[in-house]
């Protein structure tokens, strides 16, 4: 008997507004086996995970949503270690040998400013393949990850759970900060047509990360590229969000279905989960 895969399962569901909500992400290259919740569970030095552990909490202090990630590049040949930090459509990288160099970076304040630091303007290929975690994003991201390589070198990146299992391949594309979901193999040329120009593709759009869900689905029900968020009314359930493009405002009204869906949230699950989409209105 084959066996059936939670994004095998998950066709239904629609990708809009499943992002996590993030403001800074911080991704630290790892090269070691990644186990299923690494970022706790890893053979890190200790300094390095104390300090992994107070960037964390300095930034969350301050306000910052921050989602920490493991990165790496099997294929690459390089020996320095490199620090990833994006927020805001910026992406900054730092490196070092091993993990001393770290000791001397204040996140924080490179985060508060950012704009005084070189930027990494080319797309950045992040694919969820840890399956330790979850199944699917080996047997899928994994494949993903090998075609995104072979087009773009050195700016695929293999990276840790990103959230939405069932939604694989996911790819977090920064700097733009976009989420997408279900990039597989033979989706990757157009995928890659949008976001090489610096669109949007919205077939596959979980969402921008810096918004919150119900923002994040407005503006994958709209659209358009380019817009600017102006005004939020409402929240979680139902919100009227506007937008502002170059040549338009445009508003949306979007709120939780009803009538929930049943899902497979994970391939580890035993029974599935009720789940409630956005729906335009």
């Amino acid at each position: 008997m084959s066996r059936e895969y939670c994004s095998q399962l998950n066709h239904a569901e629609p990708l809009w507004g499943t992002a996590e909500h993030v403001d800074v992400w911080l991704l630290l290259e790892y090269k070691a086996t990644w186990r299923a919740k690494s970022i706790v569970d890893n053979d890190l030095p200790e300094q390095t995970r104390r300090w992994l552990e107070a960037t964390v909490a300095s930034l969350e202090a301050a306000g910052y949503r921050i989602r920490p990630q493991f990165v790496r590049q099997p294929e690459s040949a390089r020996s320095d270690t490199r620090l990833l930090v994006a927020l805001d459509e910026r992406l900054l990288q730092f490196a070092g040998d091993g993990y001393d160099f770290l000791e001397d970076l204040d996140v924080l304040s490179i985060v508060q400013e950012a704009q005084r630091h070189p930027q990494i303007s080319e797309p950045q290929y992040f694919v969820c393949t840890n399956g330790q975690r979850d199944l699917c994003c080996a047997k899928f991201g994994l494949p993903s990850y090998i075609a995104l390589h072979e087009r773009v070198g050195e700016r695929a990146w293999q990276t840790t759970h990103l959230g939405g299992h069932r939604f694989a391949p996911n790819v977090l594309v920064l700097p733009q900060g976009m989420v997408y979901g279900r990039v597989t193999v033979e989706s990757l040329d157009e995928f890659l047509s949008a976001t090489e120009a610096g669109d949007v593709d919205f077939t596959r759009l979980r969402g921008r990360a810096r918004y919150p869900a119900h923002v994040q689905a407005a503006e994958a029900i709209i659209g358009v590229p380019g817009l600017k968020l102006v005004h939020v009314v409402g929240g979680d359930a139902a919100a009227q969000v506007t937008f502002a493009s170059a040549q338009d405002v445009l508003k949306t009204s979007v709120r939780r279905a009803r009538e929930p869906l049943l899902v497979l949230q994970k391939c580890a699950a035993e029974d599935p989960e009720l789940v409630f989409p956005y729906l335009l209105g």
